[in-house]
């Protein structure tokens, strides 16, 4: 829980030094006031937990070709591809719900500034 706690801490102050720099470059993340700052970094980290939630999942390019009847497959023996993939998918969507709770401060923040 401590280790969670720390990650959410880290990422918010990412996500909010990304918004601070952006607000400084680009005129649509000028951030007027806190509930607009709080806004942008809601988005950036929920964005970038959408992306890793669903990245890999049932993609199709992950994989071009048969593993059985290609030869390339030959040069890799030894690795199972069905379960480096499960592996890779379960990383993501833990990674994905680490990012989804840490955009929650921000988002419990944003919600009682607007109704306050």
């Amino acid at each position: 829980m401590k280790g969670l706690i720390k990650i959410v801490f880290i990422v918010n102050l990412v996500a909010a030094l990304i918004v601070f720099i952006l607000s400084r470059y680009v005129q649509f993340f000028k951030a007027t006031s806190l509930s607009d700052f709080l806004f942008f970094v809601l988005i950036v980290i929920w964005a970038l937990a959408k992306l890793l939630w669903e990245g890999g999942v049932e993609s199709k390019v992950s994989r071009y070709d048969d593993p059985v009847t290609d030869k390339v497959y030959g040069m890799v023996e030894g690795l199972d591809f069905v379960e480096d993939e499960q592996n890779r998918n379960q990383q993501n969507y833990q990674t994905g719900l680490v990012l989804f709770i840490a955009g929650l401060p921000a988002f419990l923040a944003l919600l009682v500034m607007q109704f306050l």
